[in-house]
């Protein structure tokens, strides 16, 4: 499995692309599936189309960020989850943001104290894809006002005992490839 986990900085991301795929950004088609950052991936040189409408003509996916709860509800209640579980199982590379790196671990539960979950009043199961076995906290190094450390904190307090729960500061990136599992700079 091949996995960029960001949680904001976006450093790691052609580096990635181009190891998993073994071509430059402009040779790259990526899967937007769905949440913020489409324009990040055109500002790199990649080529992004729907991953929903073009399954099969992607070289990589990338789901971005936003509400976790609405996001999940949104991808389990469309189908698309469990087509990009069998696709990223199956080898395809998959870039996450923020909530996006969230749903790669086994539960978001955990974000509950960062992102409201009763934004997703139909959700019926916070069970993720389970493809790490931590549970990412994007921005943990409360720079960005909307995360504070008294958050972050009170996030690890409350869940830490029932999740592996794995800080990412907003400059890192958790890497899932053929060296294992690592934390990288993702400036």
């Amino acid at each position: 499995m091949r996995l960029l986990l960001l949680s904001l900085g976006d450093g790691a991301l052609v580096r990635f692309v181009t190891a998993a795929t073994g071509r430059p950004p402009r040779e790259v088609t990526i899967g937007h599936v769905i949440g913020a950052g489409r324009e990040l991936l055109v500002d790199r040189g990649f080529r992004v189309i729907d991953f929903a409408a073009s399954p099969d003509d992607v070289d990589a996916v990338y789901v971005g960020g936003g509400n976790t709860f609405t996001l999940w509800h949104e991808l389990t209640e469309s189908g698309t989850a469990a087509l990009l579980d069998e696709r990223v199982r199956d080898g395809l590379p998959y870039i996450g943001l923020s909530a996006g790196s969230v749903i790669a671990g086994p539960d978001i539960e955990p974000a509950g104290l960062l992102d409201d979950p009763a934004d997703a009043p139909g959700l019926s199961s916070t069970a993720g894809f389970g493809w790490i076995p931590q549970v990412p906290v994007p921005h943990a190094g409360g720079m960005l006002p909307a995360y504070p450390p008294a958050a972050i904190e009170r996030t690890f307090t409350e869940f830490g005992s029932r999740f592996r729960l794995l800080a990412l500061d907003d400059d890192q990136a958790l890497l899932v490839d053929d060296h294992g599992t690592r934390v990288v700079p993702s400036p």
